[in-house]
This record gives C-alpha cells, structure tokens and sequence, in this order.
C-alpha cells in the first residue's frame, strides 16, 4: 500500500495513543496505538505495535500488529511474520507470512469486490458459524 497518510480523509493513531469509537475514513487508517470499538475505511495497516479491537471492514488490510474480534477485508488481506488475527477473518485474497497468526475462523468472500456487499455476506457467513458452535 502506498503511502497517503497525508492525503485528505486518512487517519493514523500514533504509537502510545488510545481512542475508542466509530471511524468512518474515506482513505487510508493507519494504526500503530490502540483502537477499540467500529472501523470502517478504505484501507489499513496495523502497525507492529498497533492493536485494535472490535469490527472492522476494509477494501485492503495490511496487518503487522494484533486485530481483536472482527476483520472484513473484501479485496485483500496480509498477515505479516508478527500479525495476529484473534477473531474472525473474511477477505477477497490472503498471504500470511511465515509466523503470521489466525486464531479464529476464516471465510472467504467468494467473487465479492465492494465491501459492502462482502460485509453482508461476510457477516453472515460468520453469524451461520457462531450459531453452529
């Protein structure tokens, strides 16, 4: 991903900041502090020391840092060598690196490009599976 945090509508949490809420973000998140609560942006990247926690629905994700709870990539997602998945995953494409760690369940969202129409069917592919356990 190439790098546009300095473009309108990007948002980055710096390294030792911790905010909780909704984020709606046209562009690119970047994450190297702490996030809990409602992500919804273009794309991602977790930084190494990045955490977040709650739902989060992406076009591209590139993930060095810990995701907690829900990840919905629709087009791709990475896990890097010292990424960490805890939770459920859906995405257009994979690669995770050798190291790189998913502890959850992980679909795929079958011939979906935009997220909103891979966040339903994500979600509910996702739902049929909580409901089964």
């Amino acid at each position: 991903m190439s790098d546009r945090t300095n473009e309108a509508g990007c948002i980055v949490v710096g390294e030792g900041v911790s905010v909780s809420g909704k984020f709606v973000v046209p562009g690119r998140a970047v994450i190297n502090g702490s996030l809990e609560g409602e992500l919804q942006a273009d794309e991602l990247l977790v930084g190494a020391q990045g955490k977040l926690v709650g739902n989060i629905k992406v076009r591209k994700a590139d993930v060095f840092g810990e995701v907690h709870d829900t990840l919905l990539a629709s087009e791709h997602l990475i896990i890097r060598s010292t990424g960490r998945v805890n939770g459920n995953a859906s995405y257009g494409e994979i690669e995770i690196e050798r190291g790189g760690l998913v502890q959850g369940a992980i679909v795929p969202a079958k011939g979906v490009i935009a997220v909103p129409a891979v966040l339903k069917s994500a979600e509910s592919a996702i739902s049929d599976m909580n409901s089964s356990s």
